[in-house]
C-alpha cells in the first residue's frame, strides 16, 4: 500500500523559506551582539552565556538559510 504523504502546514512551509531563516539568522545575531556587549560592560556570566547561545542559534539559522537556498 502507498504511503500518504503529509502536506506541510503554512507555518511549515514558511520556516523552509530561505529568507525567513536568513532573517532570523540576522535577529539572533543581534540580540547575539547585544548581550555579548552588555556583558563586557557588567562582566555577568549568564549574559555570556546567553550570548553564546545566540551566536549559536544565529549561525545554525545561517547555516539551514545557505541550505534551503542552494540546495533544495
Amino acid at each position: 500500500m502507498a504511503k500518504k504523504t503529509k502536506s506541510l502546514s503554512s507555518q511549515q512551509a514558511l520556516m523552509r523559506a530561505w529568507w525567513v531563516r536568513s532573517l532570523l539568522a540576522l535577529v539572533f545575531l543581534g540580540l547575539a551582539y547585544g548581550f555579548i556587549s552588555l556583558a563586557l560592560d557588567s562582566a555577568h556570566l549568564w549574559e555570556y552565556a546567553l550570548g553564546i547561545i545566540f551566536v549559536w542559534y544565529g549561525v545554525k539559522q545561517a547555516v539551514n538559510a545557505v541550505r534551503f537556498a542552494f540546495f533544495t
